[in-house]
């Protein structure tokens, strides 16, 4: 489930993925009863279609984009629809700025208990053989070594499963948005804030015990991984403007598949790791938003934070202010 969800909130592409990691759009071949469930749902889903956003209340504006985490050159055209904000601001407010992710990463580098299995027996010997050949025969067709994968920490080794072999070779991957944002603002000498603690995240991701992390890895052996065709598709939504498009098709399918565990407890598992990886997030952020001095400010998040009731562009509104979505 993790990778599943983790997919869609990542949303990573890059230049050599139109060659390497075509496909088909799985929006336009589902089943007409889910697409019409999807369309349903959409409908009645604050701010479910955009990218671009103005909030305005008083003399102060926001100016907010959703941003996809890794590169694709089709990010020139949103640089290009930015810039001018980002060099009109006071101050630009991301996830993560460059000072904390040179943190995270340096935190990272000298403790990798936070990602990896450091002690006790790997994953090999914590699963069946037969759930752990399932687990090393995708961790290879994603291109991750099986012993690489057995010292994984679970949550890590699903988020790593979201992203397919055809997309690790691509230059330059990192360089989503957000970053290419970043070289606008610090070129302008604009300040650059975090919305969060990225240690805090990791935390939350790690925070249930390594058992029920391997647990939860064994339920979602068969819907595990991404492949191709999700990847093209979760790529193809972001430039659309549709993300929730993607993510509600894919929670969907997820919940109707075959499986061993009840819907309920699928669908309570959902929500449990949407809470964590949006909602909570999305509330935490408008306390930071708010603190910011400023009357310009540009907030850039992943595209996924902005839609829903529980969105930031919802809980902007909630907060007193206008919302506005602007053409690209």
């Amino acid at each position: 489930m993790r990778a599943l969800v983790l997919a869609g909130l990542t949303c990573l592409a890059g230049a050599p993925l139109w060659a390497a990691c075509t496909g088909t759009d799985l929006r336009e071949t589902a089943a007409p009863a889910l697409r019409a469930e999807v369309a349903a749902e959409l409908a009645a889903t604050p701010y479910a279609e955009g990218l671009s956003w103005i909030a305005t209340r008083g003399e102060r504006r926001l100016h907010i984009i959703g941003t996809m985490h890794l590169n694709d050159p089709r990010h020139d055209r949103l640089v290009q629809h930015m810039t001018p904000a980002i060099e009109a601001a006071d101050a630009v407010l991301l996830e993560v700025n460059p000072a904390d992710k040179s943190r995270l990463n340096r935190t990272l580098g000298t403790t990798p208990s936070m990602v990896f299995i450091t002690e006790g027996p790997s994953l090999i010997d914590r699963m069946p053989a037969d759930d752990w050949q399932q687990i090393a025969d995708q961790a290879q067709a994603a291109g991750i070594p099986a012993f690489m994968a057995a010292k994984m920490r679970p949550w890590f080794l699903s988020m790593s499963l979201s992203v397919p072999r055809c997309a690790r070779s691509i230059r330059d991957v990192t360089e989503g948005l957000d970053a290419k944002l970043m070289q606008v603002a610090e070129a302008a000498e604009v300040p650059m804030l975090s919305l969060e603690d990225p240690l805090q995240l990791f935390r939350l991701l790690d925070a249930a015990p390594l058992e029920e992390q391997v647990a939860e890895l064994r339920s979602y052996i068969a819907m595990m991984g991404v492949g191709p065709d999700d990847f093209y598709t979760m790529v193809e939504s972001y430039f659309d403007g549709a993300v929730q498009e993607y993510t509600l098709l894919q929670l969907k399918q997820f919940l109707r598949a075959d499986s061993p565990l009840p819907r309920a407890e699928r669908e309570a598992q959902v929500a449990e790791l949407l809470e964590l990886l949006l909602y909570q997030r999305n509330r935490d952020w408008i306390p930071v938003i708010e603190a910011t001095e400023g009357r310009r400010l540009v907030v850039a998040v992943g595209a996924a934070h902005l839609p829903g009731d529980d969105g930031v562009l919802a809980l902007l509104e909630a907060a007193g202010y206008r919302i506005e979505q602007v053409p690209l």
